[in-house]
């Protein structure tokens, strides 16, 4: 690790305890009604630490989207997503046999705003900056980040077999939408869009209380994985092989310049 991975990682860790320790207690000082206006609030603000941690790393303005991996790929996220998770759509549709729970809040907050921010945050902030741009292999920088991924769930548990059963789940979560970001060519739509899909299958059709879920919610949720896998492989021998390798598990000597 060089000079600059050193001061990347540096401004990446700072920007993320920043993130995930300096702005909720400042939030919660703030006396600001309606409480979901101080929610959004919160949000903008931990997407504007990131971004400005992205200019500091970057200095240019207009490379911030391709840094953060959102500059392309919208459309194609989106078909791919959409296309994995109809197992976990259909399953959970005849499960519930039909019955569906379109409360506003939990869309807004559990379908839209949780995964979009989640996977900026999480996987093309944190994740990404440290894998493509400061020299750390896939396990380290997936490890960071799907411990602290995992660690935001723990609320949903209510005991300590289901704190590990969320753990678990949401930590292998965490190294799956770090996997696909990558070798989806550091595009990082069809994270936002399959967290976004598996989120919205899980809540609309409520299918557990938490994220771990039961045998059979996670058999279809199995299946969409699976599938994202097979489609992601395939893609990977056509253009030539996958972006992960061996040699990047550790350390990833073949980082892109940060302009």
């Amino acid at each position: 690790m060089n000079r600059k991975h050193i001061i990347i990682t540096i401004i990446v860790l700072i920007s993320y305890l920043l993130i995930n320790y300096g702005l909720p207690p400042f939030i919660r000082s703030l006396t600001i009604e309606p409480f979901w206006f101080k929610k959004l609030l919160f949000y903008f603000l931990q997407l504007s630490v990131a971004a400005i941690g992205l200019f500091i790393i970057h200095q240019r303005v207009n490379k911030l989207l391709a840094a953060w991996g959102i500059q392309s790929g919208f459309l194609r996220g989106l078909y791919f997503a959409f296309l994995m998770t109809l197992p976990m759509l259909i399953g959970y549709a005849i499960a519930s046999q039909f019955q569906m729970n379109l409360a506003f809040d939990r869309i807004l907050y559990s379908v839209l705003i949780a995964p979009i921010l989640e996977e900026l945050l999480y996987r093309g902030f944190l994740f990404g900056q440290l894998y493509r741009y400061a020299g750390w292999g896939f396990i380290p920088a997936g490890l960071l980040n799907a411990v602290i991924f995992s660690a935001g769930h723990l609320y949903q548990a209510n005991s300590f077999g289901s704190a590990i059963g969320v753990l678990a789940v949401t930590a292998m979560g965490g190294m799956w939408f770090a996997w696909l970001y990558i070798e989806w060519n550091n595009q990082l739509w069809i994270s936002i869009f399959l967290h976004l899909f598996m989120n919205a299958w899980w809540t609309i059709f409520e299918t557990s209380s938490n994220a771990a879920g039961d045998v059979y919610a996670n058999i279809f949720r199995g299946l969409t994985i699976a599938a994202s896998i097979i489609i992601t492989v395939r893609m990977a021998k056509k253009r030539g092989g996958l972006r992960i390798t061996r040699r990047q598990l550790w350390v990833n000597r073949a980082t892109e310049v940060n302009y």
